[in-house]
């Protein structure tokens, strides 16, 4: 398949993201921001790669862990039972303390900085993508990181971060991305 035909699909659910962020709610049935992060992780998913080593006897299904209790971990059960590179998504809450053990993909909604920073350092060389909405998240060694800039919902993606955690990510999504780097 062409980079083109893959990149379509991305540019337009974010293209529709932003208008929706900017465009003031006109009924109940329209997606509010955290939904839209949830679509927006789906999509994402689509353009990275995991390590071979980390699919046997889960190639089924990918799995994403939640930890925390806030909006952005509640949008991800509106992911449940989609599939994804032919893998079908499972949502799991974790409990604490957390295992992240089976977790491809850890979302950090609405923890402490304390509790964010320790799931951080626990899953710091692990094949697993985290994902958070708190301010800094990509440059504290979040891999992606949601920020609002101007009314609209951006990406950041520290890759260095992803590098650590064995994760590929497409040119087209870096493209889409801006880079940061993380502090020190």
């Amino acid at each position: 398949m062409s980079s083109t035909c893959l990149t379509y699909p991305l540019i337009s659910l974010l293209l529709f993201a932003s208008l929706l962020v900017q465009t003031p709610t006109a009924s109940a049935q329209e997606p509010d921001e955290y939904q839209i992060k949830a679509a927006m992780t789906y999509n994402m998913l689509r353009f990275m790669d995991w390590p071979d080593d980390n699919l046997p006897g889960q190639a089924a299904q990918m799995t994403i862990c939640v930890a925390g209790k806030g909006p952005l971990g509640s949008a991800m059960g509106s992911l449940q039972g989609k599939t994804v590179k032919n893998r079908i998504i499972t949502i799991q809450q974790l409990s604490s303390p957390p295992n992240t053990s089976g977790c491809e993909v850890l979302i950090l909604s609405d923890l402490e900085q304390a509790s964010r920073a320790g799931l951080l350092e626990k899953t710091r060389t692990a094949p697993i993508l985290t994902v958070a909405d708190s301010k800094g998240f990509a440059r504290s060694g979040g891999v992606v990181g949601f920020v609002l800039q101007q009314g609209k919902i951006r990406f950041e993606i520290n890759q260095a971060a992803a590098q650590r955690h064995r994760l590929r990510i497409s040119a087209q999504l870096l493209k889409l991305a801006q880079i940061v780097t993380e502090s020190p």
